[in-house]
């Protein structure tokens, strides 16, 4: 595989023009983008403890995490997912506000939303669980509202390998790109009921680790290789504070994670990527590996932003203004000049 040069954003002097494209869509006398994106996932609360602090109840799950965070570049954003009778309709409220339709959402009167529990040991890479409950996602089906079809990006979430098949065979066109997170834990329990949804996707979703258990392989390139050969053409490694891998063919493409002084909590940093990535790759509705660089880069300074406080709770204050000094940031992180020997 080739390594491949950094994509357009690595230039300093057009850093300005090119993140005014992520403003949000001034009044103008063209006629607005009817292309959407379905995010399909959990919607949940989460008890979270780091060696920085403690919540006892905040609200959590993936499909929340790739809103807030895919919301920036693209609506509307059509959220699929169940909730109990305890989830707040302030935030419902607060998702609807910033373009993100909740006609998939389930709401379940008589029993309570998903939670899950977990501590993070000093690294902030490895956690434990400490409790889970499934309640309504033990009922969870996944339906596709007549409104949603047309959609032409949709953002798979980490879920049993059987629901991310309903919701694409429910797709009576198929999307344009169709992204896909999943874990070990599917590896674990359900391995070929996820080869069969890989084969049907477009980018695959990963950790180094679970790169390494799909494909037996302990290289990544040649992990790389195993796994897109079972069907997606693109094949993202996150590799959590030290960056993420592009795969496409021959081809990869390193972007770094940025270092940060303070990190608060880690939990939905890696969905919060995914909003970015596919959000960005909806908003300039180009879906080539150089635009994948490109947004590759917009996932990883999303996810920066996410792990600055507990929670969703920082994704919900960032503005336009944020994201460009964020993505300048990057520029300088990888930017440099050499002399060729």
């Amino acid at each position: 595989m080739s390594l491949t040069p950094a994509p357009k954003l690595l230039k300093p002097f057009e850093t300005s023009i090119y993140c005014a494209t992520f403003a949000t869509q001034k009044k103008s006398h063209t006629k607005p983008s009817t292309m959407s994106l379905i995010t399909v996932g959990t919607m949940a609360f989460d008890a979270i403890e780091t060696p920085f602090g403690k919540v006892d109840k905040i609200i959590g799950g993936s499909a929340t995490y790739v809103a807030y965070a895919a919301c920036n570049f693209i609506q509307p954003v059509q959220q699929v997912s169940i909730v109990g009778y305890d989830f707040p309709e302030e935030e419902m409220e607060e998702l609807r506000s910033r373009g993100v339709e909740t006609d998939g959402v389930e709401k379940v009167a008589d029993k309570k939303s998903f939670f899950w529990s977990g501590k993070y040991h000093i690294d902030m890479n490895t956690r434990d669980t400490l409790v889970t409950d499934l309640n309504v996602l033990e009922d969870f089906n996944p339906i596709i509202p007549e409104s949603y079809q047309g959609a032409e990006f949709l953002m798979l979430g980490n879920l049993m390998p059987k629901l991310q098949l309903s919701v694409i065979n429910q797709m009576r066109v198929r999307p344009k790109l169709i992204v896909m997170d999943t874990m070990n834990f599917w590896m674990d329990i359900a391995l070929e009921e996820l080869k069969e949804v890989i084969k049907k996707v477009d980018v695959l979703l990963v950790n180094d680790g679970e790169a390494r258990q799909l494909s037996g392989e302990v290289s990544l390139v040649k992990a790389a290789r195993s796994i897109m050969m079972m069907g997606p053409k693109y094949l993202i490694i996150k590799k959590g504070e030290h960056g993420a891998l592009l795969f496409h063919e021959e081809n990869v493409f390193f972007a770094p994670a940025l270092p940060l002084e303070e990190v608060y909590d880690p939990t939905g940093a890696g969905d919060t990527f995914a909003g970015g990535f596919i959000g960005y790759l909806a908003k300039t509705k180009d879906i080539s590996f150089e635009n994948m660089k490109t947004a590759i880069i917009v996932g990883s300074a999303m996810a920066s932003f996410c792990v600055e406080k507990f929670g969703p709770d920082r994704m919900k204050e960032i503005t336009k203004e944020d994201i460009d000094g964020r993505l300048a940031e990057f520029v300088q992180l990888v930017n440099f000049d050499i002399a060729l020997v």
